[in-house]
């Protein structure tokens, strides 16, 4: 039982692994897998496609599933994931790929860490506002492990790089990383904001079915798996706290001054 409530908690936490339902790519077996290309920064520039996306796991791929992922060309995977989630879900990288692998773990997400999310989705008196203090606690969290996202600003330099970042579910710590990189881009906090909440579109399509067969209410299950705007917003007031504004934190900490910005954006950002 203790095993499975741990396994449990990963899924609904960190990612709904297999039971997640497609998102962009159509890999249905794994969570929240999307291009951030074409995705517009401002009137006149969007994100180049074929060059960077955003996911969460995927240890299940199926065989039409890992000819698409051959067809990104990733030359570069971020793996925000402990070695806690890792050693249970290990990446499925396809054969013959040549992909460089980094993990940069975001914290200590480990066993006991979930100890806290078990506690509160089998709770008799589970409710939505105790969620949402974790998860905002969580989010806030990574500001202070704010130098564990430097791996994926270093990929990024790279002008030839196809860049994937991820988590598990690839909502919170993956949705975390994308709002400080469009940010840096040179988004609006509309577009950031947005990008954000498109990891509940797949807690939309995801068949919880199973979760209901081990008696875990589908209700309880959908609060865990999505996101709201106060989570990301718990973040950026984290950094105003404790920085002032995004942009000296992320000078000060992980080195991104105005010109290497400039250098992003004209790695990452087309007119066409």
């Amino acid at each position: 039982m203790k095993n499975y409530i741990t396994t449990l908690m990963l899924v609904l936490v960190c990612g709904a692994l297999d039971l997640q339902a497609q998102v962009n790519l159509e890999i249905t077996s794994s969570p929240n897998f999307r291009e951030l290309g074409g995705l517009k920064i401002n009137d006149s520039l969007r994100i180049k496609t074929g060059k960077l996306y955003r996911s969460g796991s995927f240890s299940n791929l199926q065989e039409e599933e890992l000819e698409k992922l051959r067809q990104t060309k990733l030359q570069t995977i971020i793996d925000f994931r402990s070695d806690f989630e890792i050693q249970r879900d290990p990446d499925h990288i396809p054969s013959g790929m040549e992909v460089e692998w980094i993990n940069s773990p975001i914290g200590n997400l480990d066993g006991k860490g979930m100890a806290k999310f078990s506690q509160v989705l089998m709770s008799p008196e589970f409710d939505e506002e105790s969620v949402d203090e974790l998860m905002i606690e969580a989010n806030r969290g990574f500001v202070q492990n704010i130098k564990d996202f430097q791996p994926l600003f270093n990929a990024l330099e790279n002008e030839d790089a196809i860049v994937l970042f991820h988590c598990s579910a690839g909502k919170d710590r993956t949705g975390f990383a994308s709002s400080l990189l469009l940010h840096a881009l040179g988004a609006d906090w509309d577009i950031i904001m947005e990008d954000f909440l498109r990891s509940n579109e797949a807690v939309e399509k995801t068949d919880l079915s199973k979760m209901e067969a081990y008696g875990i209410p589908k209700e309880r299950v959908k609060v865990m798996m999505g996101v709201k705007p106060e989570y990301l917003l718990a973040a950026w007031d984290e950094i105003e706290k404790k920085y002032g504004d995004a942009d000296t934190m992320l000078e000060k900490e992980l080195g991104i001054n105005e010109a290497k910005k400039e250098r992003l954006r004209n790695i990452l950002l087309t007119t066409d």
